[in-house]
This record gives structure tokens, sequence and C-alpha cells, in this order.
């Protein structure tokens, strides 16, 4: 029977004696004050970073108690216990839990302990999920099956360590489940067969998967590139919209290989985030291309790539190519002041319309030329009625346009950011 908010109040305490944990109190407070204002409880955020339990993390027992207490639940649906201390057997609970509670749509897990055993019970509750592959005709499948099935469509589980098996075993769910839309695997102590594993089922089996993160593999010792042919195999014949790879040790020959076989192809990528990789002035000519032909591309991430000058001179030429771009980070990569000249000059050559909207800068060397030039762009997109939201602000010390300027850092305001993860979901 389907859980009311009321049920699960009453149903918590019990959950605890049997795990024999402590009842969370934040968990009691929310449920407590839904009850008494006769609301339903839709969203459970037990995240171990925040200052109610930073000192009081859910641990694996306590997990299966949340879990317990949960099953069946009509109403909620998003749960958030990142950053905490969730073991195997709590991730078995909660894919339990899971299986009998469709009504829980997004679920993150990111930062806890789970291992290659708890994935792989979550995985099997990704896979009971009554469709086969990810097809319109699956998915309509999957949305008549047995309500009883799991239909997650939002799951954290970065800063866990998975390790290879526990994403080779989420990766052989996704050929069965048919409403993920939103993924994230990054920084879980997987390598190249883990990740392989994922870019082959999604390429071979799933067309439902929009967003998926897949940063910091380890164990990525190859000269070939492997890797990165399977992820541009995968954007060429998938759903993916939000890629996350950084981290991915992509080179030059790297970059060329997701340009040419990944990007040109993909009907649906709007964001790629390669911060943090290296890509380097022999490679920006395959970044060009991505600028270029990226029908859809909304947000490109470099940050921490050695372009270099050059790197940034070829992208630069590039903007007034560009399709849709609205967002990009070139942060720390190696870029004197005749590189940012050069962006400078690529933003003013492209028409106001189609400039991008945010770009981030900050950590490059800004001479006074290359802050004259952007103090010139930056005023002229804004009279052309296209501000640009930068990461920095240049000033002048007067008004006669002859005197010396300076740079300081700056936020770019949440509002007007692209968000890559959420861009898409």
């Amino acid at each position: 029977m389907a859980r009311k908010t009321k049920d699960l109040a009453e149903a918590y305490p019990a959950a605890c004696a049997e795990a024999k944990c402590k009842a969370v109190a934040p968990f009691v407070g929310a449920l407590a004050r839904a009850v008494d204002a006769g609301a339903e409880l839709t969203f459970v955020r037990l995240n171990g970073n925040s200052k109610e339990l930073f000192n009081g993390r859910v641990d694996g027992r306590g997990a299966v108690a949340i879990a317990s207490a949960l099953t069946g639940t009509a109403t909620v649906e998003e749960v958030d216990l990142s950053y905490n201390r969730i073991d195997d057997a709590g991730a078995e609970a909660i894919a339990a839990m899971l299986a009998r509670s469709p009504a829980v749509r997004r679920l993150d897990l990111r930062g806890n302990d789970i291992g290659p055993e708890g994935a792989a019970h979550i995985a099997r509750a990704l896979a009971a999920t009554g469709g086969s592959g990810g097809s319109d005709e699956n998915a309509d499948a999957a949305s008549s099956s047995s309500s009883s099935s799991c239909r997650l469509e939002s799951l954290r589980m970065d800063h866990n360590p998975l390790g290879d098996d526990g994403l080779i075993a989420i990766a052989q769910s996704l050929r069965r489940n048919a409403t993920l839309r939103e993924l994230d695997v990054g920084d879980c102590d997987a390598g190249i067969r883990g990740v392989t594993a994922l870019c082959v089922a999604v390429f071979e089996r799933n067309t439902t998967l929009k967003s998926l993160g897949m940063e910091n593999p380890s164990r990525l010792f190859t000269h070939q590139s492997e890797h990165v042919f399977h992820a541009a195999r995968m954007l060429a014949s998938s759903g993916i919209a939000n890629l996350k790879i950084g981290k991915w040790r992509v080179d030059a020959h790297g970059i060329e290989t997701l340009a040419a076989y990944g990007v040109a192809a993909s009907q649906h990528l709007e964001c790629l985030n390669l911060r943090c990789n290296a890509v380097c002035e022999v490679g920006a000519n395959s970044v060009a291309r991505i600028v270029r032909e990226g029908e859809r591309l909304r947000y490109l991430n470099l940050e921490r790539n050695p372009l270099g000058d050059r790197g940034a001179a070829a992208i630069a030429k590039a903007l007034p190519q560009s399709n849709a771009l609205e967002e990009i980070d070139l942060r720390c990569a190696g870029i004197g002041d005749v590189g940012l000249c050069a962006l400078a000059d690529g933003i003013v050559a492209t028409t106001p319309s189609r400039r991008p909207r945010v770009v981030r800068l900050w950590g490059n060397a800004f001479g006074e030329g290359a802050r004259v030039k952007w103090f010139g762009a930056l005023l002229e997109s804004e009279e052309a009625g296209c501000p640009i939201a930068a990461d920095f602000v240049i000033t002048r010390d007067g008004t006669d346009g002859a005197s010396g300027t300076g740079i300081a850092r700056l936020d770019v305001p949440d509002d007007v950011a692209v968000n890559a993860w959420d861009a898409v979901y």
C-alpha cells in the first residue's frame, strides 16, 4: 500500500529500532512539520555536509532505517543522502526501496562509501523498470509496467569507490533501463574497463539518458585514447546532451577523435565539459571544429587545458561561426596577452546576438593590451544590447581612455550562467 507522510512518520521509529540506530533528527523534524501542517513531504534532504548533520552523518544502518520508512512512499520524489557514510548494506536497502517506490525520481548518493557490491544492488533496481533498452516503444512499455518498479530519472553516485565492477554493473542496467535521464559516476575509482562499458552500453542499447558524468577515472593508461573513441561513438548515436569528461587525459589526438566522430555527428549535444585535460595548441584546431560544428552546443568548458596563445587564437577564429554557444570557460589555460587579445577580437567579430553570454578567463595572463581589448569588447556588447557576463572586471584609472587599466576577479551570477548539469534535465 502506498504510504503518505503520516505513514512515514509512524514507520520511521520502528525502522530505527529494527536497524538498531538512532533516529536522524532533521528527518524526524521534517516529517513532524509536514504532518502538523497537513502537508505531504515531497523531498528528503539529509546531505551530510549540512550544518545539522556535519557531526552526525548517516551511516549504513541509518540508511537502512530511512530506506525502510520510505519504502512505498507515494509523495517523496527526491532523496538527497549525499556526503554521508552509507556503505554497501545501506545501498542494498536503498535499492530495495527504489524497487517498491516509483514516486522517487531523483536520488543523490554522491560522496558516500558505496563499493562494487552496493553498486550492483542499485543496478538491479535500475534494470527493473519494465523497459528493455530505451527506444520509444520500450519507454511506452515501461510506462505501463508494474507500479512497483523503479522509476528513477536522476542518479548521482560520484565520489563513491564503485570501481570497474560497480561501473560495469550500472552499465549493464542501462541496457534495460528506460527512465534514467541523468547519471553521474565521476571520481568512482573506475578505470578504462568501467568507462568503456558505460559508453558501449549507452551506444548500443540506451536512448533515454541525456546527461552523463564520468569525470576523473583512474588507470587510463592508453596511448590510443580508446576511451575517447568510445565516448565519441556514444555521442554520435545516443541522446546524450550533457557530457562531463574532465580529467580524462584527453590530448590532441583524443580531442581530434572527439570532434570528428562525436561532436560533429551528434544531433543532441548541448554541454561539453573537458576541464583539466591535456588539450594543447596542437589540439586547438579540433576545439575550433567543435565550436563551429556543434549545432546545439551551448556550453564548452576547457578550464585548465594548456591551450596557450595559439590555441586561444584558433578558438577565437571559430567564434563567429558558432551556432548556439552561450558559455565558454577558458580559465587557467596558459593564455597570454596575445591570445586574450585574439579572443576579444573574436567576440567583436561575432554577430552580437550570437555571442556567448558568459565568458570565463580568470587565471590567464592579462597584459595591458588584453585589458584594453576586453574593456572595449565588453562595452561594445553591452551597447549592442547583448551584455556578456565575465568572471573578471576591467577598471580604468581615468576617463580619457589613455590611462592605465586594472583587472579583478568577478563572480558570474547564478541566474546568468549556463548550469551545465541541469541545462538538459
